[in-house]
């Protein structure tokens, strides 16, 4: 009872109304401070009733926004929250009812969101009629209610954007009619500053609305982009989501569709006694493949153990041919080696008969050498026995002289050339 209570004080009571008259009582009580006297904000909002009446509506429709702007927050956390699980093809019906207990569990404040709501609702559609017949026009139905939602959730800043410059127009003609009542042609010189002074507040009046006006437009811009943006953003999640999710089927078909169904599980029964038996043959002919393989690898091994015996025993003749060869060669090289030993030797024997050889001819040489000495005296004492001779004319006892000196000299290089052997 206490709750039913609530809600309907709640339904007939505008919080933000009361909020803003309290707003509006906060604000004019900090205008009628002393120290606001005479200030621009004070001129411009206490000079005039209307200017009261405007100022209370601004601060009213700026409370309603900043009211609708709380939920946001919540809105935002909604749309990145895991609603429904992943699927992989169509569900049937009875899923719904699972799901949309899933979704009736979340906390208060997510399932009162738009998305939350919408899903809800969505899901509640086809557990109440069993079926998704005209199930997207329902989605739609429910896409367009909720644009018609936010819309009709500004409807009062529109009416506040609305009348305001209404009344500021209606306080500019307040003040003027003010102004200019009971002003005679012959008061008009006296009343003049007065009238001016009343057409100035009539202007600021109008300032005023208009400014008011504009802030809140532009507040509901703001406001209303971002409502905007998520409702596209549930409409495109539900008709992702839930738009084909579930199975269409229908009364007439149903017949016909188990009729479809035993068909199909008797060609899949059929199907499986038929791969049974293809598997079971493939099996058969993949032993016989491996068995046909163990024999062909068997003949393969004894192919190659015969090959490598054989190989083997060629490698053993060739090493006995190879080890004979190499006794042959040795013992050739061995009486090679004796043969040039011995011409060596004989050699080094011709070299050393060859050096007494030398010896000799060094000693004949060395006597050479000696007697060429006295051949020099000898040549010396012809040459001036030949001038004798020559001076004298005695020429045949010079020819006799000089045979006489050749056979010395015959006998002297025949003997060694020594004084013992020319004596003799």
């Amino acid at each position: 009872m206490l709750t039913k209570l609530k809600q309907l004080v709640s339904r007939g009571v505008d919080v933000s109304l009361i909020l803003g008259a309290a707003g509006t009582v906060a604000f004019y009580w900090v205008m009628w401070q002393p120290s606001m006297h005479g200030t621009l904000l004070a001129r411009y909002t206490t000079e005039h009733p209307v200017d009261y009446v405007i100022v209370a509506m601004f601060i009213w429709g700026v409370i309603d926004l900043m009211m609708k702007s709380f939920t946001f927050p919540r809105e935002l956390l909604a749309l990145r929250e895991g609603w429904l699980p992943a699927r992989s093809g169509r569900e049937p019906i009875s899923h719904a009812v699972e799901l949309l207990e899933g979704v009736q569990q979340r906390p208060r404040w997510l399932t009162q969101s738009r998305l939350g709501q919408r899903v809800a609702a969505a899901l509640d559609y086809v557990v109440e009629n069993r079926s998704v017949d005209e199930y997207r026009d329902h989605l739609q139905y429910l896409a367009g209610q909720g644009q018609d939602e936010t819309y009709a959730r500004y409807t009062l800043a529109r009416f506040v954007i609305a009348v305001t410059p209404i009344l500021g127009f209606l306080g500019t003609v307040v003040h003027f009619g003010t102004a200019l009542s009971g002003i005679s042609f012959d008061d008009m010189a006296n009343r003049l500053p007065e009238v001016v002074s009343e057409m100035g507040e009539a202007f600021n009046t109008t300032t005023v609305a208009l400014a008011a006006a504009m802030t809140m437009m532009f507040g509901l811009f703001l406001c209303e982009r971002l409502e905007f943006s998520i409702d596209a953003f549930v409409d495109r999640f539900i008709e992702r989501e839930l738009l084909n999710r579930f199975e269409a089927k229908h009364e007439n078909l149903t017949p016909f569709l188990n009729v479809l169904q035993q068909a199909n599980d008797d060609a899949l029964k059929v199907f499986a006694t038929t791969l049974d038996r293809q598997i079971a043959a493939w099996t058969q002919s993949f032993d016989m493949l491996l068995q046909r393989f163990d024999d062909r690898q068997r003949q393969e091994a004894a192919a190659w153990t015969t090959a490598l015996h054989s190989l083997e025993q060629r490698h053993e003749t060739l090493e006995n041919k190879g080890d004979q060869r190499h006794g042959q060669m040795l013992t050739q090289i061995e009486s090679r080696q004796t043969q040039h030993l011995a011409t060596i030797q004989r050699t080094l024997e011709s070299i050393a008969a060859l050096r007494d050889d030398f010896r000799d001819v060094g000693k004949s040489f060395e006597g050479l050498t000696q007697g060429e000495g006295k051949l020099v005296e000898l040549q010396q004492v012809l040459a001036d026995n030949i001038r004798l001779l020559h001076e004298t004319q005695q020429f045949d006892e010079a020819l006799h002289g000089l045979t006489a000196a050749i056979h010395l000299l015959t006998t002297r290089n025949r003997f060694g050339g020594s004084q013992e052997s020319i004596a003799a």
